[in-house]
């Protein structure tokens, strides 16, 4: 029987980054702006951000590609809302692995709304390895579009709940298989956040608790009727008067039903950095971590962070629940200083693995 023993990622993976590093993160680290990081709005009405990415994977090589994005307050009578931000992310690898995205998040009715939107395409190239009898590394290439819309309320104050939809097409062919296997799935998204940050910007104090279930059901003519639950906590602790951070994230993941590999969780990314093959997976992951944000100067800082996470439910027995340990550093610049909104790389060091991150805003 062949198995997949280790993958150097699949487009989710690839997909899932993105989106938590350019989207998400906009509700969870942050985007957008505020005074010295202790606000979450721009000066003025709009600010156009022209930003450059540059990253370098193990499994597609050297990326370069732009993000340019806008910053701007909706409402002049809405002094509460957080500034919304759109913006476009493209990219293209050593390997020939290109991504095209646009997406936007914007805050209304004095923050009682949050809406999250994002759409791409891409095209990756990558390889999975066949365990005995095969023992052989083989290509593949995934390309795929996705849609993902969400839209919060805010039930009482710091609650919010809400609804989302997540529409994915994988189709992937390899020199292994001669036909190609396409995947069409629709999620619906529950969730519900629990935000008594200091900021959404850059937190200095505060704890933001995230719960999301995630259903592919049959209804919707999935190909694969599975459910995901994720539960995130973030705490964070103001340190030499307020100029430091020390964060910390705990993070689980939970799957069930016919769960399909592009759905798997992967480790790496913010859940542990220092992991880019896409080694470590399986239907369940739990994570932990922390980190030290030190801002020495009012544009330039740097962080140290270190953390701990398992997989269950994996392809691979030798993988069931193995402790995977990452480690790393990295540096920021603010660049634009009014709202503390930064640009950074971070090194990280895994168990025989290792990972270069381009970081728009803070891991998490």
């Amino acid at each position: 029987m062949i198995t997949h023993k280790t993958s150097r990622a699949s487009f989710s993976h690839v997909l899932t980054l993105v989106l938590l590093t350019i989207v998400f993160t906009s509700h969870s680290q942050g985007l957008l702006g505020g005074g010295g990081g202790e606000g979450d709005r721009i000066d003025g009405k709009f600010k156009f951000l022209p930003l450059p990415y540059v990253d370098y994977n193990r499994a597609v090589g050297v990326t370069l590609g732009a993000i340019p994005m806008a910053m701007m307050n909706l409402s002049e009578k809405d002094t509460i809302s957080p500034s919304s931000t759109v913006g476009l992310v493209g990219t293209y690898s050593e390997n020939k692995t290109w991504f095209l995205m646009g997406f936007g998040v914007f805050y209304l009715d004095e923050d009682n709304w949050r809406i999250k939107a994002a759409g791409g395409y891409g095209d990756v190239n990558y390889q999975f390895y066949a365990a005995n009898p095969i023992d052989q590394w083989f290509n593949y290439n995934t390309n795929a579009d996705f849609l993902y819309v969400s839209v919060q309320k805010q039930i009482i104050p710091d609650l919010y709940a809400g609804l989302g939809y997540i529409y994915t097409t994988f189709k992937t062919s390899t020199d292994f298989f001669e036909r190609e296997f396409t995947t069409q799935l629709h999620g619906i998204v529950i969730d519900a956040t629990y935000d008594r940050r200091s900021s959404v910007t850059y937190p200095r104090d505060g704890y933001f608790l995230q719960g999301r279930f995630r259903t592919y059901p049959q209804f919707a003519n999935d190909q694969y009727d599975s459910n995901q639950m994720t539960l995130a906590y973030n705490h964070y602790f103001p340190m030499v008067g307020r100029r430091d951070v020390l964060a910390a994230r705990l993070y689980s993941g939970l799957s069930f039903g016919d769960v399909s590999f592009n759905q798997q969780f992967i480790v790496g990314g913010t859940d542990i950095r220092g992991y880019s093959f896409g080694q470590f997976r399986g239907k369940s992951v739990i994570a932990a971590q922390g980190e030290y944000r030190w801002n020495f100067h009012k544009r330039f800082g740097a962080v140290g962070f270190a953390g701990l996470a398992t997989v269950l439910g994996s392809l691979n027995e030798s993988d069931e629940g193995r402790l995977l340990p990452g480690i790393g550093t990295g540096v920021r610049y603010v660049f634009l200083k009014e709202t503390h909104s930064t640009v950074g790389f971070d090194v990280a060091v895994g168990d025989g693995d290792w990972g270069f991150y381009f970081r728009l805003s803070e891991a998490f």
